[in-house]
């Protein structure tokens, strides 16, 4: 392998093992560290673009993203080249790919070269990004969040942690359950105690579908997501259309080993010019010249006619080649598309951004998670990254589909019933990079009120069966469920406390029917932009406090019965 890639390919593991370490830490980790876990969504360049203007407020920690964009025009798209984990991530399955089909690693190049003559992708796909990139802006100027559609950094955190992830843990819980007579039999008995819990979630086929499609398009061409489709190199490529740090070209022989050879196609079939917009600084023509007649230097002088043969180290620099930018009239229509996916989310008819009067239809069953901004500002913010998700120890939070409406896709929603909200835990709102999930204390998450129960009677089996369950009442940590005894009624039943309730769905998550006969509501949830949410509930009445204990004594269950689930003691 040259020099220069191998640079490139030890840098990008790098990055990408420093990624994917900062995600998983941010699950055993209990407090911030000195380096943010979301260090990497704050580098998006298209969130600190995107998200500002769409949540109308400058948001501090989306400004290394803005300090990538400023360095642009210094140093090109050397973020793309060398630290996008996405491009990590593709680079990655490209060489799996090889391994798998037994191709060596220079094959590829060389068939490319040979099949696609010198231009492998055509000058208007490279165009795509950009008019994905004005669609967004314009819709984002309108007030709509639409850069989780496009937000490298955010697709591939979505992959490592809500699709890699959980299958890592199901192969290692298969792998634990098949190696249980081994381990038996080499003595290793406290081993065959391990048990892998598994974490599910929504969506997971629609991202395994959107990278099986970007790792099948990898194997023809090389970064087609970073050439092609990607807003975040579209914005960088902009800002870079003549980098100070570019190449320059000496005594070029025509031969095209650059050509077939650069990862982000540009370089044009002559290769004495460089589509600066579309060069990832990567270097790889630098190693591939047989002539060594092309480097990269910062502030190259320009001149039009290469230097004479044997003038030694002098260098002229690379014209500019044909930028992929579209064209007006096309910069216009997306503009437009933009405006008009804008006015569709806010008018549909089961937009959640209105949120008063009669033009939200909220879903009876949709609970954010606790901090979680008033709707039309969490919904500008929230990057749909899945920080939150997958570090929720109870796999509570999942992505919503179609029941937070178009513009809410992705988001994160509180599942009562495949875990429970822990009222110590505030590890959702200390990895928001957005802030759309405000990062709270302890003290002030206790406030942060998602919802309130609600008893079904005719499924409870204490109302509907008269059978005795407790089970509700001795799992809720806030103490807001008590037992009654209805009229003409020996059995004692579940009634909910709404101001002591929290919404945390311990009730539900433990409720012995098979459809849940309690339930958590958006009821009275509570949802503050800024504040103090410990002042706010004691404005309006409300006493959640999970320390404070049940200040009601339930009865004693008669007759010594058990509730269902409990098995008598011999």
């Amino acid at each position: 392998m040259r020099r220069a890639v191998l640079r490139r390919r030890l840098l990008q593991a790098g990055s990408l093992g420093f990624f994917l370490y900062l995600l998983g830490s941010a699950v055993w980790m209990e407090t911030a560290s000195l380096i943010p876990f979301d260090l990497y969504l704050r580098l998006d360049p298209l969130a600190a673009l995107l998200i500002p203007p769409a949540a109308r407020a400058l948001l501090p920690a989306l400004l290394p993203g803005a300090a990538l964009i400023v360095c642009a025009p210094l140093l090109g798209r050397m973020f793309c080249g060398y630290l996008c984990p996405m491009g990590a991530t593709l680079d990655l399955g490209r060489f799996i790919g090889r391994l798998l089909t037994g191709r060596r690693a220079g094959d590829n190049g060389r068939a490319a070269g040979k099949n696609a003559g010198r231009t492998p992708v055509p000058a208007r796909l490279h165009a795509v990004k950009y008019l994905l990139l004005a669609g967004m802006l314009t819709a984002a100027a309108a007030g709509v969040n639409l850069a989780y559609w496009g937000s490298p950094v955010s697709l591939v955190t979505r992959f490592w942690g809500l699709l890699a992830h959980p299958l890592g843990l199901l192969a290692a819980g298969l792998g634990s359950d098949a190696g249980r007579p081994l381990l038996d039999s080499l003595g290793t008995a406290s081993l065959l105690y391990l048990a892998v819990e598994p974490r599910r979630y929504a969506g997971m086929y629609f991202i395994a579908v959107l990278f099986l499609a970007l790792f099948l398009l990898e194997r023809r061409i090389p970064r087609f997501w970073c050439r092609c489709l990607c807003p975040a190199g579209a914005v960088l490529g902009i800002a870079s259309l003549r980098p100070a740090l570019r190449r320059v070209v000496d005594d070029c022989s025509g031969c095209g080993s650059c050509v077939r050879a650069c990862p982000g196609g540009a370089i044009p079939p002559t290769g004495r010019s460089t589509a600066h917009s579309e060069c990832l600084t990567c270097m790889t023509c630098v190693d591939v010249c047989p002539r060594k007649a092309t480097a990269f230097v910062f502030f190259p002088l320009s001149k039009r006619r290469p230097a004479p043969a044997g003038r030694g180290p002098a260098r002229v620099a690379a014209t500019t080649g044909r930028v992929a930018l579209p064209s007006r009239r096309a910069f216009l229509g997306a503009g437009a598309a933009g405006l008009a996916a804008a006015a569709l989310q806010y008018s549909g008819s089961d937009s959640l951004l209105a949120t008063t009067g009669r033009g939200s239809l909220w879903a009876a069953d949709l609970l954010r998670p606790p901090g979680a901004l008033p709707e039309t500002e969490f919904q500008r913010r929230c990057l749909r990254c899945g920080e939150c998700m997958k570090i929720c120890p109870t796999n509570a939070l999942q992505p919503a589909w179609l029941q937070a409406g178009i513009e809410g896709m992705f988001s994160p929603v509180f599942v009562p019933r495949r875990g429970p909200c822990e009222p110590d835990c505030t590890a959702c709102g200390r990895v928001c990079p957005t802030n759309a999930l405000r990062a709270l204390s302890t003290e002030e998450k206790y406030r942060a009120k998602t919802g309130t129960a609600a008893v079904n009677r005719n499924r409870c089996v204490a109302w509907a069966e008269k059978k005795r369950c407790v089970v509700c009442e001795e799992t809720c940590p806030f103490a807001s469920i008590t037992l009654v005894r209805p009229p003409g009624s020996d059995i004692p039943a579940p009634v909910v406390d709404p101001a002591r309730c929290f919404g945390c769905g311990y009730c539900e998550h433990y409720c012995v029917t098979r459809v849940p006969a309690v339930t958590v509501e958006p009821l009275n949830a509570l949802r503050l932009t800024s504040g103090s949410y410990r002042e706010t509930a004691e404005q309006l009445g409300l006493r959640l406090n999970p320390r404070a204990g049940s200040e009601e004594i339930a009865p004693e269950l008669p007759d010594g019965a058990l509730p269902p689930g409990f098995l008598p003691s011999e």
